[in-house]
């Protein structure tokens, strides 16, 4: 994460496409409801389809309906979308974002039926956005409770047989709330990532700022293994893990930490990947560079040395542009990609734009350019941004929990997000379609069944038809709304 100055200072850099992440969402009954989703009338809110007739879900830019349940429609002759099986790409692990200690309190402060019911909404593929990625922090980040790592010492003396090790405040309020992530959608996995190395493996000795000193690499490889396998044997089922959160930003208000390229590939080598497989962890795969688009140079120097490795890199939206890891991807066939943080704030109120960038620049364009999963970064807030632990002041979740009355409004990032989560199986590919006349992205589930993504960036409803070459069904999509077709 970004701090104010830096954050607000990017989002200047890139534009008015990023004028968008709006707080306008649907307030739910009594505030801890399920999620507003229109249906029309005689149709249930369910994500299964009739295998004879393709569904259609759809999100207007004006919020008026969000994930509406329809059959499409449009003129025959309009133009098509060729969705063509016979390409596949990646694999897609789903959409997802962070269960963050701010967002745990909020979320866990709740009634117990209330808080229910907001997690249903959340990580159900039936019943909510069906969130399968949850992005857990290592110790402390911008939004924990507090700054602390996993083997904190007295006055910051070395430990490196990690006798202090511990799993700290997040035993208590963040693991259970993944369980019960997981248990709402059994597809659901973790990855792990750290903002800070403990303060005294560092070069300075403090959380915030500094490097990791050369003599506690091998201390920080045990340390991160240690971690997954205490989350794994805690009931998590964690699937990847970074080293480090943005290594090449070191924030001034909040735990974190600076790794040149080569000290990224010299830890994930040397010791990381060694340190996973002396515990068993083999099965947990190592993503490098875990910053931004701007930063595919750094990613294409660790890549040149750890590649045996990695199992894939994951970029950051706040600085560059997604075509930045789409050239990178160009250059490193067959390794995976993955966008792994990105945010809206109130910044920029505007539903619409918001529902736009995410759909179109983070999902299409994203998994377009080879990203294996989508995340945003806090799954909950409260309506001033927070609680926050010196970071961003205005930054957003995929819902918003007044923590006085206990009433959660959903954001376009949620339902940007169930556009997919909702409608992708674990071990869905994707597959070929043309680009035109909207933007769109086509999956194909391990059931044979289909979902695309489409988005009209246009001023005016664009009408077209899609063809797998079995199937067609023509559709209309109106200016600035989003939908998913499933078939």
């Amino acid at each position: 994460m970004f701090s104010k100055l830096k954050r607000e200072m990017v989002h200047i850099r890139l534009g008015r496409v990023l004028a968008g992440f709006a707080l306008l969402a649907v307030v739910a009954g009594c505030g801890g409801g399920s999620p507003n989703s229109p249906t029309r009338p005689g149709e249930t809110h369910s994500s299964e389809t009739p295998s004879s007739a393709a569904t259609e879900w759809l999100t207007t830019a004006d919020g008026s309906q969000k994930l509406a349940r329809s059959v499409p429609s449009g003129p025959a002759s309009a133009p098509v979308i060729t969705v063509d099986d016979s390409s596949r790409y990646q694999q897609f692990w789903g959409v997802g974002a962070a269960l963050t200690g701010a967002s745990a309190q909020l979320i866990g402060r709740l009634s117990g039926e209330r808080r229910d019911q907001l997690m249903r909404s959340l990580f159900s593929p039936s019943q909510g956005a069906g969130l399968s990625v949850l992005r857990q922090p290592i110790g402390a980040n911008d939004f924990s409770i507090g700054s602390h790592s996993l083997d904190d010492t007295a006055g910051n003396g070395p430990d490196p047989q990690l006798r202090h090790f511990g799993l700290g405040p997040d035993h208590q309020g963040v693991l259970p709330l993944v369980r019960q992530a997981q248990d709402l959608n059994p597809g659901l996995t973790v990855v792990a990532s750290p903002w800070s190395a403990p303060a005294w493996m560092k070069s300075n000795t403090a959380l915030i700022g500094g490097t990791l000193n050369g003599q506690y690499y091998a201390a920080y490889g045990r340390y991160l293994a240690r971690t997954v396998a205490a989350w794994q044997a805690a009931g998590l089922r964690v699937r990847a893990l970074t080293v480090q959160n943005e290594p090449s930003f070191s924030p001034a208000g909040y735990p974190g930490m600076t790794l040149t390229p080569d000290q990224q590939a010299h830890l994930l080598s040397q010791f990381t990947r060694p340190a996973l497989d002396a515990a068993g962890l083999r099965q947990v795969g190592l993503w490098a560079l875990d910053d931004n688009y701007d930063r595919a140079g750094d990613a294409a120097q660790i890549a040149s040395t750890a590649r045996s490795a990695i199992a894939g890199v994951a970029f950051h939206c706040y600085s560059g542009s997604v075509s930045a890891m789409q050239s990178f991807g160009q250059q490193h066939p067959g390794l995976p990609l993955a966008i792994s943080e990105c945010t809206g704030g109130d910044w920029s109120p505007d539903f619409g734009a918001n529902l736009r960038y995410d759909v179109q620049s983070l999902l299409i364009d994203g998994i377009r350019a080879g990203a294996s999963w989508v995340l945003k970064w806090n799954v909950a807030l409260d309506p001033s941004g927070g609680p926050a632990n010196g970071g961003c002041q205005h930054c957003r979740g995929l819902v918003t929990v007044d923590p006085g009355s206990g009433q959660v409004t959903y954001s376009e990032a949620y339902y940007a997000l169930a556009q997919l989560g909702r409608f992708i199986q674990p071990g869905a590919v994707v597959v070929g379609s043309s680009s035109s006349p909207v933007p769109n992205v086509a999956f194909r589930n391990p059931d044979g069944s289909h979902a695309l993504l489409a988005m009209n960036s246009a001023g005016a409803s664009v009408s077209f038809r899609v063809s797998d070459g079995g199937h067609s069904f023509a559709a209309s999509l109106p200016a600035g709304a989003a939908a998913t077709f499933t078939w």
